[in-house]
């Protein structure tokens, strides 16, 4: 009898081939339906410098085409965080008023 894990290799996790495609990275377009926004409205965020995007046109001085990493839309939603509410105003207890002019 042979050992039978012999004929085969562990390969860990962290070593494994990275996927290239879709994965990657998303269209302004993905972007778009992602948070329900027109494509306009993402292309203005990367102008502003919001959302870091990477232009892969392939003439840089040509129409842009930018694709959006995991990294990046991860960091635009940390910023876009929104704040709890506020904590209503504490009511002070009203003091013993005094009268000095009784009527």
């Amino acid at each position: 009898m042979t050992n039978s894990t012999a004929a085969f290799r562990v390969i860990p996790a962290d070593s494994a081939p990275a996927q290239p495609g879709p994965a990657a990275g998303l269209t302004v377009a993905d972007a778009a339906r992602r948070y329900r926004v027109g494509p306009d409205k993402v292309r203005a965020w990367i102008r502003r410098g919001e959302l870091k995007a990477i232009n892969t046109a392939g003439a840089l001085c040509g129409k842009p085409r930018f694709v959006i990493p995991p990294e990046a839309l991860a960091a635009f939603e940390r910023s876009r965080d929104a704040a709890p509410p506020p904590k209503p105003p504490r009511r002070r207890k009203r003091i013993q008023v005094t009268d000095y002019y009784p009527d």
